[in-house]
């Protein structure tokens, strides 16, 4: 195996455990059960939370709001220029107002919302949509760009990796 081989396969490695261990820290509970409720107000501050800051062009929250996938495939610079990110503005947006969540499980819910728009005249317009979330490491997130399908492959590839770098550890050198 070359040095740069083994480079790579070190730096794969160490990013694993990083990640790893940044995924491990958040949303532990520490053995409490979480309740339907919990995780609403959960919801309802989280959607919060991105009304407020992207209100005020703070697209870090989308990005925030990312599968870990496109954090590590795009950097935040990146990822703002991207097309489908950088149309999105939201000067209008006010708030979201969660009107009924529906869990699968503990991994995914369907979220009715109401986004208020409050427009240069000072009108007030409801727009309802329908949203997926999904519960990933440790908190609720509506992403963008990415998908559970690609956070799946994401995760796949990541334990390939992770078990080709143990294996490769045992090799004698």
């Amino acid at each position: 195996m070359t040095t740069g081989k083994r480079t790579v396969s070190a730096l794969i490695l160490s990013a694993a455990v990083w990640l790893n261990g940044c995924s491990s820290e958040k949303g532990q509970s520490g053995g409490k059960s979480v309740s339907p409720a919990d995780d609403r107000r959960e919801i309802e501050a989280t959607l919060e939370e991105t009304a407020t800051r992207w209100h005020y062009g703070d697209k870090v929250i989308l990005y925030e709001q990312e599968f870990e996938c496109a954090q590590v495939e795009y950097t935040f610079d990146e990822y703002l220029e991207l097309s489908h990110i950088k149309e999105m503005e939201s000067d209008t947006v006010r708030a979201f107002t969660v009107r009924d969540v529906r869990f699968f499980d503990r991994d995914s819910a369907h979220v009715s919302v109401d986004v208020v728009f409050v427009g240069p005249a000072g009108v007030t317009t409801l727009y309802p949509q329908e949203w997926t979330m999904f519960y990933h490491r440790g908190r609720w997130i509506r992403p963008s760009l990415s998908s559970p399908e690609e956070q799946l492959r994401f995760e796949e590839r990541r334990r390939k990796a992770d078990s080709a770098a143990k294996a490769e550890e045992k090799e004698v050198w």
